[in-house]
């Protein structure tokens, strides 16, 4: 039992998952539940090179493509303002060949120019969103806009606070996903936008590539139909929460949505926290909690209870959901040094992604500012992690930033390359928030 047993952390792995028999649910007008908002960058920057706008507009396309007949959609330009694009008015239009065809003609025609404010371009989709109309039935739509940008704010037409208060704005409203393309856009802006909004960042470098990466992002939007979903946690009276977050597949923290304190005020417990997680569609999510709880010398050895943990789904989209029982987060106190220094092995797989990721930023950090000796020590230590989780996506953007001369897993040796390009760095920061499973899981 560790000496400062009061500040003792403990940790579970919360694993949700949606099953779907039969596949999407119908609903029961027999209209899909989507609607998706595509935010194109068409500031002054895209037409250099030209090709670069020629392959948004592909890859705009290619989304339009995916989006099924009956769904809501829009595009949007973006500048240091948004524009519609198309319908042309404010507005949603409606899923259909000759919808979607006049869709590709108006990108076409859409002129490039101005700054970027990408806050800006959100705050229209939410505004858009808002124009869905009421539906009947237990499938609420599902909203989610994909955005790309070549760029970054400008502070002239949108500061990083005035960015951050926008997307605080979005929250809740709908999720986003973002693609960076070239080699000027900023890492933190993109991951701003998509941990805030509960969607995946990505870095496009082969513009070929392009398309295909619009067109699964929003065929996976379109697959995800539960909406409504909701964890709620039940503390004990005397536990104290230290982070909620999901870890897989992607890294989000987790803000309550609802906190209730009736119990506490009567001290019949402790506080339920409810948290939002988004739409879903058959897959599972991995969430890490990490509680602590007073020690008390009478609880040795005592299986004791710490918080319950329960899904549950908001609005009248429960109708048609069936809801697994709630689980207990137990913990016991113990005096034998072999458990409580010992994690579960899922567990340390989080901790060690988390590591990971921290430990691959010190090493960008220590690049940027030329200390080559330390960015190699992170770097070296990057690859350690990468390796013992079983990452191999980070192996191979630290590939190519550095060159590993020894494999050793406890003590790499690693040498920074001669030439670095700035969007290897960057697509590394982007995949570092992106989370293997524990080997556990991968190799049932």
């Amino acid at each position: 039992m560790p000496e400062a047993r009061d500040s003792a952390r403990m940790y579970a792995v919360i694993t949700v998952s949606v099953r779907r028999p039969g596949g999407a649910r119908p609903t029961p007008d027999g209209a899909p539940r989507l609607a998706e908002v595509l935010l194109i960058d068409h500031s002054s920057s895209m037409v250099n090179p030209p090709s670069r706008l020629a392959a948004a507009r592909d890859a705009a396309a290619a989304a339009l493509d995916r989006i099924p007949d009956g769904a809501h959609f829009a595009v949007v330009a973006g500048r240091d303002r948004a524009a519609m694009i198309y319908p042309q008015r404010f507005g949603l239009a409606v899923a259909d060949a000759r919808s979607r065809a006049d869709a590709r003609i108006a990108l076409h025609a859409c002129t490039p120019g101005g700054g970027t404010a990408m806050g800006t371009w959100l705050e229209r989709a939410r505004q858009l969103f808002r124009e869905l109309p009421d539906v009947p039935g237990n499938n609420p739509f599902v909203r989610h806009a994909l955005l790309l940008t070549d760029g970054r704010n400008e502070p002239g037409y949108e500061s990083r606070d005035e960015l951050r208060e926008r997307v605080e704005h979005c929250a809740s409203e709908f999720t986003c996903d973002a693609v960076g393309i070239g080699d000027a856009w900023d890492t933190d802006e993109l991951l701003l936008i998509t941990r805030e909004l509960g969607g995946r960042a990505s870095a496009v470098g082969d513009l070929a590539r392009l398309s295909g990466e619009f067109a699964a992002l929003t065929a996976r939007a379109a697959e995800r139909d539960v909406t409504g979903l909701r964890l709620r946690l039940h503390h004990r009276a005397d536990v104290t929460l230290h982070s909620f977050e999901q870890v897989h597949p992607t890294r989000v923290a987790l803000r309550p949505a609802y906190v209730d304190m009736a119990a506490v005020e009567s001290a019949a417990g402790g506080p339920i926290e409810e948290y939002a997680t988004g739409a879903w569609g058959g897959e599972t999510r991995d969430y890490l909690l990490c509680v602590s709880a007073p020690y008390r010398p009478e609880q040795l050895g005592k299986v004791l209870f710490l918080t319950e943990v329960e899904v549950d789904v908001a609005g009248p989209a429960g109708a048609d959901v069936e809801l697994p029982e709630p689980a207990a987060v137990l913990m016991r106190w113990s005096d034998e040094a072999d458990l409580y220094s010992r994690l579960d092995p899922r567990v340390a797989h989080y901790l060690h992604e988390d590591e990971l990721h921290r430990t691959f930023e010190q090493g960008c950090t220590a690049l940027r500012e030329g200390d080559t000796a330390a960015a190699e020590a992170h770097f070296a230590r990057s690859w350690a992690l990468a390796t013992r989780t079983g990452d191999t996506a980070m192996q191979d953007h630290l590939r190519k930033l550095v060159d590993v001369r020894s494999r050793d897993e406890r003590d790499p040796v690693v040498r920074l390359r001669t030439v670095i390009e700035r969007f290897d760095i960057e697509a590394a920061r982007i995949q570092a928030g992106t989370s293997v499973l524990p080997a556990v899981e991968r190799d049932r």
